[in-house]
């Protein structure tokens, strides 16, 4: 665990980096008018470099002090994981081709059958319902159009 909080840092710390020296190039100082184009940005980009520099001492300290620690994940946890991971990547797969309306429709329908367990009536329902009031609120009521894919749109005629 210990590890991977040391990782994930490390990461963070590029991030940091990353951040401050693009700030810097577009000019991070207080104009005549108030703060530059890279003014947050660089703020942004030292706290994310300051925390994640906490972080990384705080681990490295642990780690020498006391090892690696546990797992990251633990025996028999990847199955979990496992089973929320696949479903939603499909879905973000499935998402591009069909709309968001009728993949997460799909996605519902197999994760409360095949994870859940629960019954049809209430996985049929929850899974027509959920969707079709994204549709309403988002597409009709506020114009906000979702992701309709490369065949949503033909599937979806309204």
């Amino acid at each position: 665990m210990r590890k991977a909080e040391i990782v994930v840092a490390f990461f963070f710390v590029a991030i940091g980096i990353i951040a401050i020296v693009d700030a810097v190039r577009l000019s991070f100082g207080w104009g005549p008018s108030g703060p530059e184009s890279g003014f947050f940005p660089f703020y942004l980009g030292l706290g994310t470099l300051i925390c994640s520099a906490v972080v990384l001492t705080k681990g490295f300290k642990e780690f020498k002090k006391e090892g690696s620690g546990k797992r990251l994940i633990p025996e028999g946890g990847l199955k979990p994981i496992l089973w929320v991971l696949v479903p939603s990547a499909g879905m973000v797969v499935l998402t591009e081709f069909v709309g968001l309306h009728i993949a997460a429709a799909i996605f519902l329908v197999f994760y409360m059958r095949a994870v859940g367990k629960i019954r049809w009536v209430t996985v049929i329902l929850v899974s027509i319902l959920l969707p079709a009031s994204l549709f309403v609120v988002f597409d009709k009521l506020f114009l906000i159009p979702l992701p309709t894919g490369m065949w949503g749109s033909k599937l979806i005629p309204f």
